[in-house]
């Protein structure tokens, strides 16, 4: 049930070819899983994924080095059965989720 797909790296160049569609991002740092979010609205992954690499959202993602992003129609949803399934699996959120909630 997570996001599968491409890793992609977290730079401007690709972050600028991510879609503008709504959906679900993963951020990870070197190894691990820190960050599980949605986006929707206006500009949709592509500008979500644009305010973490800028630091809006916070150092905690803004050190992100790479990511994953799934198109969904209800990217609610979709996120809260992606943080459920990884808090089965680890017992807690990943760790700039647990920053914001």
């Amino acid at each position: 049930m997570t996001i599968s797909g491409e890793l992609y790296s977290f730079t401007d160049e690709n972050i600028d070819r991510s879609p503008t569609g709504i959906g679900v991002y993963a951020l990870y740092g070197v190894g691990e899983l820190i960050y599980i979010g949605k986006a929707e609205g206006q500009g949709g992954i592509r500008e979500r994924l644009r305010a973490h690499n800028r630091g809006d959202e916070g150092t905690c993602t803004k050190g992100a080095s790479s990511y994953r992003r799934e198109v969904c129609s209800d990217p609610s949803v979709r996120e809260v059965q992606l943080l459920e399934e990884y808090k089965r699996g680890y017992r807690k959120l990943p760790r700039c989720n647990e920053r914001v909630g």
